[in-house]
């Protein structure tokens, strides 16, 4: 399996801007689906979360965390050798990813390199296992992992946004600055894949496969008849996260010769609360060691993990930390990291206001 370990990678700065409006579940004992959104919030955690309003996408979420982080580790976009962005929704086409547009934004030098990882929930550790490696190279010294996901757009107006009861995915985008450090301490990396899932968590309308069949009847690998858009079989997802991914995690101890009481935190990608039970039980680590985050910002996609260490470490009064994480999902993919990092490099959460890209191709529906 690709186990990696890299001696020389340092983090200056790891920062995270969400949108500043806030979406909380409708709780309301007289809706008619009381009980249901009851039972939802129950099992699934999320009692509300940060979503935009204004057509604000991760793109400009990312901007304002880059520039936050470049403030923190006192660098300059002209520092950077390169910029990486984790994200399963950019701005426009695929080709034209986010990370050449935030090259651009930032005024980075035109000698970096800037391209796309889609890896969506699983993205932390492979994005950082890139960055890692890119950093072995001679004249690359200095890089930005930006990673978050635009969730907005999954709705057909602001309005059918804004009546939603209940949700899991929330946004926000994280910007984690990496540099070659020779004093720097281990990062351990396990990268799996399991490509036979892809068929429990996928959109089988989207891309090209499909393309002139993209109007007919969708069904699962099951049979059954799906509607519009992206699928997932939760039975099948919760298995592989509370099986699979704990079975993965387990031998990663076993092979690096560490217990669940070698770290300070477990931090896992935030699928639901449900899950995250389920895993922390199984696992016999108790609760207040795995963070919990999405009750208040929801699954949060490519920027889960790190939102997450954000939101439970920012302000820890202790010197270093030692953290095990690991993020799973689309592909079917999943990676667990080890690393140290310094509370002191870690920026709290903050809420962006107004900050939307206008390239003034298109003008908006309002306009018209």
């Amino acid at each position: 399996m690709p186990c990696l370990q890299f001696d020389n990678i340092g983090f200056a700065a790891l920062t995270c801007a969400v949108p500043a409006h806030v979406q909380k579940a409708d709780e309301d004992p007289n809706r008619p689906d009381a009980a249901y959104i009851r039972n939802f919030i129950r099992q699934i955690g999320v009692r509300q979360r940060h979503i935009s309003v204004t057509e604000q996408t991760c793109l400009d979420t990312g901007y304002a965390a880059a520039c936050r982080a470049l403030e923190k580790a006192g660098w300059l976009a002209a520092d950077l050798d390169g910029v990486l962005f984790m994200s399963q929704t950019p701005d426009f086409n695929a080709a034209t990813g986010n990370a050449h547009l935030l090259q651009y934004r930032l005024g980075m030098r035109t000698d970096t390199l800037a391209f796309d990882i889609t890896l969506g929930c699983s993205s932390f550790p492979y994005g950082l296992s890139v960055c890692a490696s890119l950093l072995q190279q001679e004249n690359i010294h200095k890089l930005l992992m930006v990673s978050g996901d635009t969730m907005w757009g999954l709705y057909a107006s602001r309005d059918e946004l804004c009546s939603q009861g209940h949700f899991l995915e929330g946004e926000g985008t994280t910007a984690l600055l990496l540099e070659r450090a020779a004093t720097a301490s281990p990062i351990r990396i396990d990268l799996h894949t399991d490509g036979s899932g892809y068929r429990f968590l996928y959109n089988p309308r989207a891309g090209w496969r499909n393309q002139w069949r993209r109007f007919a009847h969708a069904r699962t690998c099951h049979g059954v008849e799906i509607d519009a858009g992206r699928y997932m079989d939760g039975l099948e997802i919760t298995s592989f996260a509370t099986t699979t991914v704990v079975d993965s995690i387990r031998q990663f101890l076993t092979d690096n010769h560490t217990t669940l009481d070698t770290y300070d935190g477990l931090v896992l990608h935030q699928a639901n609360r449900q899950i995250l039970r389920a895993m922390a039980k199984r696992l016999g680590i108790a609760a207040e060691r795995v963070p919990l985050s999405l009750d208040r910002y929801g699954n949060t996609n490519a920027a889960s993990v790190p939102l997450t260490m954000l939101d439970a470490y920012a302000n820890d009064p202790r010197d270093e930390l030692h953290l095990l994480c690991c993020a799973f999902g689309i592909g079917l993919s999943w990676g667990i990291v080890d690393l140290n990092i310094r509370p002191g490099v870690m920026e709290p959460i903050f809420p962006l206001e107004g900050g939307v890209f206008e390239e003034g191709l298109l003008q908006p529906a309002e306009s018209k």
